[in-house]
């Protein structure tokens, strides 16, 4: 494995999700008018008219897009050894992932996560085992995709030193896309990686809890990047994306599509931007890239099958030449 030739490896917790897809009329399902509650009647039998089952997690997500464009990847994450775990596995070797740094923790079965979809929106039920990572002597590798991570402790400080330390020893870029319980840790935790990051990816939401900033998008960049990534990046649901990379301030708007689930859609854009800029695409053009690949993911049930391969998704810019990033 230490000789083998990669454009990423992909560092995160993968999960088994699972999507149960209820019907939008079904009567024993409720949307309180004007709150954020979906009620189900107790002790009720749903019919779903939909059932899916497939490999996901950040860095799940983020090696398929990748590797769908043509990059060399390969995932290092804990699964459980079980069938769920092995599920994960033949889903990424099926993608054409290498698998072999992955690990195996005996103590502790696969997460996992279970939405239910009612009228476009998921709600979702989440596993997830504690976990001891132990990162391995990482190939050679022109990017790694740091994502999420947890939850917090000394397995997790431990994990960001050994990825720190591979870091300082090797000309690799790093893109990172932090989760809730690294977000967590705040800014002066996460600085020994923020200040070696490439390309740093964020929420709105998210930028304004790792900043302690809730305003407008310039501001929110301008202390994203006084941490030191080289370049930054938010994502905004409707509002589109923003970058800025130390010159340039960037915005791009969305493709209006269908909402089926909006499962993935950040790790699409994330990795397809990164990979973008791995095949020499300027920012504005990586931009357009991840807003194209966000819609596609958006279409369809789950995060990972309506991510395009490089052809498909290099035609379907050209047709929106309006997503190239803009300065603002």
């Amino acid at each position: 494995m230490a000789k083998m030739e990669l454009d990423l490896i992909t560092i995160g917790d993968p999960t088994l999700d699972t999507f149960l897809k209820i019907h939008d009329a079904h009567l024993a399902l409720r949307v309180q008018p004007k709150q954020t509650q979906l009620c189900i009647d107790y002790a009720d039998k749903i019919p779903v008219d939909e059932f899916h089952r497939m490999a996901g997690g950040n860095c799940v997500n983020a090696a398929v897009a990748a590797a769908r464009l043509g990059l060399r990847v390969t995932v290092y994450g804990v699964t459980g050894a079980d069938p769920e775990g092995r599920l994960i596995l033949s889903d990424l070797q099926r993608e054409g992932v290498d698998t072999s740094l992955m690990a195996l923790d005996r103590r502790h079965t696969t997460n996992a996560s279970t939405a239910v979809v009612f009228r476009g929106e998921r709600t979702l039920f989440v596993w997830h085992q504690p976990r001891s990572y132990h990162l391995p002597e990482l190939p050679t590798t022109a990017w790694i995709y740091a994502t999420s991570v947890g939850p917090r402790g000394p397995a997790l400080s431990r994990l960001h030193e050994a990825l720190r330390r591979h870091l300082d020893r090797h000309p690799t870029r790093l893109a990172f896309s932090p989760g809730t319980h690294q977000l967590r840790l705040g800014a002066l935790a996460l600085a020994p990686l923020l200040s070696r990051t490439e390309l740093l990816l964020l929420n709105r939401h998210e930028a304004s809890q790792l900043t302690g900033v809730d305003g407008h998008p310039k501001a929110l960049l301008e202390a994203l990047h006084r941490l030191g990534p080289k370049t930054v990046v938010i994502t905004d649901g409707t509002s589109g994306s923003y970058a800025f990379d130390g010159d340039r301030f960037l915005r791009t708007g969305i493709l209006s599509v269908p909402v089926v689930d909006r499962t993935g859609a950040g790790d699409g854009y994330g990795a397809t931007l990164m990979a973008a800029l791995q095949f020499g695409r300027p920012l504005p053009v990586a931009m357009a890239w991840g807003t194209v690949q966000a819609a596609h993911v958006v279409g369809v049930f789950g995060a990972t099958p309506g991510l395009l391969r490089r052809r498909r998704l290099q035609a379907a810019v050209r047709m929106h030449p309006q997503l190239m990033g803009e300065e603002f």
